[in-house]
């Protein structure tokens, strides 16, 4: 499997470095090691064994055309992620007592994201009619005076790589919390950064979620107006015209933690950037523990009410 730490292969058998094996998929998926059947999903490109843990490849899904073009490897291991969830929530009030305990923590595991990255070159123009006001006093008599501006601004940028997910399973909302990710650190992809973790090809064309890439770049462009745009009272008669020309795209992966924890019926999803450790969820809340405490507070505060009395008596 691929270490982080090491950045290299690494057997966990004999501790060997770059001694992986390619053998062909089939399908069904048959394990090599154990010969048990390995239940992956329509997308799924890279998992786990259930029955003896071996982590393998679909070769058939890790190629042309399903094959990412560029990866973010995994730069947190699964102990550090064990570490920033416990820092995060670890202290919160109420929370369960299985919740983040070593044996629950077993389910965490690494997941490769599938991402499409828009390139654009894009123009922008803004318009408005923009006011300044300004009051003093002269003598007894109050004077306001408001002066009207043509507010006028042009724009033109080279967007490289706006990232959007494209897997069905991740929720929209919980990516963009994720971000951001360094793509500075963006390599070309190769198949070895996905052994010993989960891994998903593109749910989805590149056309179908490129509105969500145009939404983020109209916003960057509005974001870069709104900035250069200070200094007025007002700003009225706004026009904004915005134009993305779509130059390229690429297809990512981005490497997650994804920790999964059942309580009282629900699941609770909770995820950690796998390059930068960022944590992102809702922790659990057990009332039995909110109750408990409760009475533990008023219990202390009754008997402390009481010592006080009696002390008052004795005085």
């Amino acid at each position: 499997m691929y270490d982080p730490a090491k950045k290299k292969m690494v057997c966990l058998s004999c501790g060997g470095s770059d001694c992986q094996e390619l053998v062909p998929s089939q399908e069904p998926v048959i394990c090599i090691n154990c010969g048990s059947q390995i239940p992956y999903t329509e997308y799924q490109s890279a998992g786990r064994c259930p029955s003896c843990g071996t982590y393998l490849l679909r070769d058939d899904k890790v190629n042309y055309p399903y094959g990412a073009d560029v990866i973010l490897p995994f730069k947190i291991s699964k102990h550090e992620a064990e570490e920033k969830l416990r820092n995060e929530f670890g202290k919160k009030l109420f929370i369960p007592g299985t919740f983040l305990s070593q044996k629950t923590l077993e389910a965490l595991k690494g997941v490769y994201v599938p991402f499409w990255m828009y390139d654009y070159d894009s123009d922008v123009a803004y318009e408005a009619i923009g006011t300044k006001v300004r009051s003093w006093t002269s003598g007894d008599k109050r004077y306001t005076e408001t002066s009207y501006f043509d507010v006028g601004r042009s724009l033109h940028v080279n967007y490289e790589g706006i990232p959007v997910d494209a897997s069905i399973a991740m929720e929209d909302g919980i990516m963009d919390l994720m971000e951001p990710y360094n793509y500075k650190e963006l390599m070309q992809h190769d198949n070895k950064y996905l052994s010993g973790f989960y891994a998903e090809t593109y749910n989805m064309p590149p056309n179908e979620v490129e509105p969500r890439a145009q939404a983020k770049a109209e916003k960057a462009n509005r974001d870069w107006v709104r900035s250069t745009t200070t200094g007025y009272s007002s700003l009225t008669n706004e026009r904004f015209r915005n134009n993305n020309r779509l130059t390229g795209t690429k297809f990512g992966l981005m490497p997650v933690w994804v920790y999964e924890y059942r309580f009282q019926g629900k699941n609770y999803k909770f995820y950690v950037n796998g390059q930068t450790g960022k944590c992102v969820g809702t922790e659990p809340k057990s009332m039995s523990k909110a109750v408990g405490l409760t009475a533990l507070l008023f219990g202390a505060a009754f008997v402390l009410l009481d010592g006080l009395s009696m002390l008052l008596g004795v005085l």
